[in-house]
């Protein structure tokens, strides 16, 4: 898995370790903020990861909120 890993950008790398490391849901804009990253860039990503099922993201007010699926925290694990 490590392998597979190594061949994905490394934004997504980053995109993926962050939501590994932290298990609470958090806002596309605390992700991008945590990451420096660009908003559009940290939303592309997430939408991406949303079709592979490894995300869901929900709308709350104005928030886009991303929160792990189970299949990301089997990822997550093959990793650690």
């Amino acid at each position: 898995m490590r392998e597979l890993l190594a061949l994905i950008p490394e934004n997504r790398r980053k995109f993926i370790k962050f939501l590994c490391e932290n298990d609470a849901p958090h806002s596309l804009s605390q992700i991008s903020h945590s990451l420096n990253l660009s908003f559009v860039t940290t939303r592309k990503i997430a939408y991406e990861f949303q079709s592979l099922g490894f995300v869901k993201i929900y709308d709350i007010g104005r928030a886009k909120v991303v929160v792990q699926t189970e299949k990301l925290k089997e990822v997550c694990n093959d990793i650690s």
